[in-house]
């Protein structure tokens, strides 16, 4: 039997509309707070909101050229390390344009999920060579706004007349396309006519690379001389394994630099237990490891020896990580997980508690209780004021199609809350005195990965299925959160454990095809088999087996995904 090419959805779409008042209000108390001595977590922070109310203004209008002198501005003070001498004058321009109230953004993932910092983009300078008197510096949004923004600081330091833009690639993740708006054009013109060197920033590249080809190749077509372009990039390139048409052919054409790999993390963050490395301190043999998509892990390490012994975890830059900081504190107070300490750097940090990661033959009606009281915690205190569930729809139903069972899913949303998103009994800790804890709490539920914002029975469901409770057990499950909640789930539990377990099949499934050649690809087909795909027959009345993906038939990311695919 032929083995079909597989297009699994598991990245989720990640824009989200927010108030253009809101981001407005944050951005001017962030600019006010930095008159007088240089802050650099604030000014960090300011260059976020910065760059990301630059971007969503960039994506609906034309006239958005002056709002990037705030940006610019923070970006100088930061890659100077100094105040802002006139948070005024900053302030007048943003109360000059007339946002919108409602903006669609896009996370920039580099600085909400990979401790990407900008000033990366401004250390990378020291070894780049700049053969004209100036630059132009172009930004793929959406990170690129602020990564632009802090190159082009960087360049005129250093003595190098530097202007930027930005531009946003569109088409399939695997086949992105550049078009140079008409003020863009003109820009690049000017730039041609004044000799200047082109960087392009972004994150990245990602699986496929035509993201930095689309530019790249508009700035030939518009005559800019392909020796004068320089890629910067946010980790070295495999050319040869970018799955964009003739991907390495094409990317071989540039110049490629990516930006030091050092991480910056609070000094006393020393032990690397990143990439699957904390199951070694934490599980006796491999071979009770849980699964792991490597890549996508947040970095995570242990304080130095003879330190007072604490975990440390990247959660985000700016209010990327104050958001998933203040989740994990309002847990911590419930009872539910050990007290975050916000670190710098964009790391939180976790007293080190005494005990093990549990295991579904740990289930007891004393484990549902918990589960359960943790969902209704989640359900008052992570309200979210709305949920779009078609998104959602779609992937189920799309993945059920590739990986052939026939199973109806019918989604219904009565309680939308910000999930947990991973209820494995291993991301909970039994404590030595007993106690029940949840660890990495704050970020899952609404990163790059679906969910996103969800009914709360996405988590109930992920508990049914990941402690592999018997029906008995899921009835006794539910009404206990029905008692701590008010909340009866049990007439939409049954497609959500659906989706929730398509979705893991897909995750794993996509995991070990990245993972291919490693230890980890046999654990997650392990699992996508034994766990996910097993519950999915026993709910499909017509099931057609496919035989295993292999390097022959792999599978490919489609449609929806995160900017590391373009």
């Amino acid at each position: 039997m032929s083995v079909p090419s597989l297009n699994l959805l598991v990245f989720r779409d990640g824009k989200r509309l927010a108030s253009g008042r809101s981001l407005t209000d944050a951005l001017a108390r962030n600019i006010q707070l930095l008159h007088g001595p240089f802050q650099p977590a604030r000014t960090l922070a300011a260059l976020l909101l910065a760059g990301e109310l630059e971007s969503a203004l960039a994506d609906r209008f034309t006239d958005f050229q002056r709002f990037g002198t705030i940006t610019d501005s923070v970006a100088d003070a930061l890659v100077g390390s100094l105040a802002i001498p006139d948070p005024n004058s900053l302030l007048a321009v943003l109360d000059a344009f007339d946002i919108p109230e409602n903006l669609s953004l896009s996370v920039p993932e580099g600085f909400a999920y990979y401790a990407l910092h900008p000033l990366a983009f401004a250390d990378v300078l020291d070894d780049v060579q700049v053969t004209s008197s100036r630059a132009a510096v172009v930004g793929i949004r959406t990170i690129g706004a602020s990564l632009s923004a802090v190159t082009a600081a960087a360049l005129r330091q250093r003595g190098l007349p530097a202007k930027r833009i930005t531009v946003r690639p569109t088409g399939h993740p695997y086949n992105r396309r550049c078009e140079f708006p008409q003020q863009e054009m003109e820009f690049v013109k000017k730039e041609i006519g004044a000799g200047s060197n082109f960087l392009v920033v972004d994150e990245g590249p990602g699986l496929s690379g035509s993201s930095f080809l689309s530019v790249a190749e508009a700035l030939v077509q518009a005559g800019v001389s392909r020796d004068s372009i320089i890629l910067i990039c946010s980790h070295p390139p495999q050319l040869d394994r970018l799955c964009a048409e003739n991907a390495a052919q094409r990317a071989q054409q540039f110049r490629w630099i990516p930006v030091p790999q050092e991480v910056r993390r609070p000094h006393e963050a020393q032990s690397w237990i990143g990439g699957g490395e904390w199951r070694r301190y934490l599980l006796p043999h491999e071979s009770l490891w849980p699964e792991s998509w490597l890549n996508f892990e947040r970095l995570k390490y242990l304080s130095a020896s003879g330190a007072e012994p604490r975990f440390y975890k990247f959660l985000g830059f700016g209010h990327y990580g104050t958001e998933v900081f203040d989740r994990e504190a309002r847990l911590a107070a419930s009872g539910f997980a050990v007290p975050p300490r916000i670190e710098n750097e964009g790391f939180g940090s976790y007293p080190c508690v005494q005990g093990r990661p549990m295991s579904a033959a740990d289930t007891s009606e004393s484990v549902l209780a918990r589960l359960a009281a943790y969902c209704a915690c989640r359900l008052h205190d992570f309200a979210a004021d709305s949920a779009e569930l078609t998104a959602l729809q779609q992937m189920a139903e799309h993945n059920l199609q590739q990986l052939r069972f026939d199973v109806p899913v019918n989604l219904q949303l009565d309680r939308a809350v910000i999930a947990d998103g991973r209820m494995q009994p291993h991301e909970w800790l039994l404590s030595a005195t007993g106690q029940m804890l949840k660890t990495d709490s704050g970020s899952h539920g609404d990163d790059h990965f679906f969910p996103g914002p969800v009914d709360i029975a996405w988590d109930l469901a992920g508990a049914i299925v990941e402690w592999r409770m018997s029906p008995a057990a899921a009835k006794t499950f539910l009404e206990i959160y029905r008692r701590a909640s008010g909340d009866d789930a049990e007439k939409r539990i049954a497609d959500y454990i659906t989706a929730y377990t398509v979705f893991r099949c897909a995750y794993c499934l996509m995991a070990a095809n990245a993972m291919q050649g490693t230890p980890e690809e046999l654990r997650l087909q392990q699992t996508a088999e034994a766990v996910y795909r097993a519950g999915l027959m026993k709910a499909s009345p017509k099931f057609f087996p496919i035989t295993a993906i292999t390097r022959d038939h792999p599978m490919v990311i489609m449609a929806k995904a995160p900017d590391r695919v373009g």
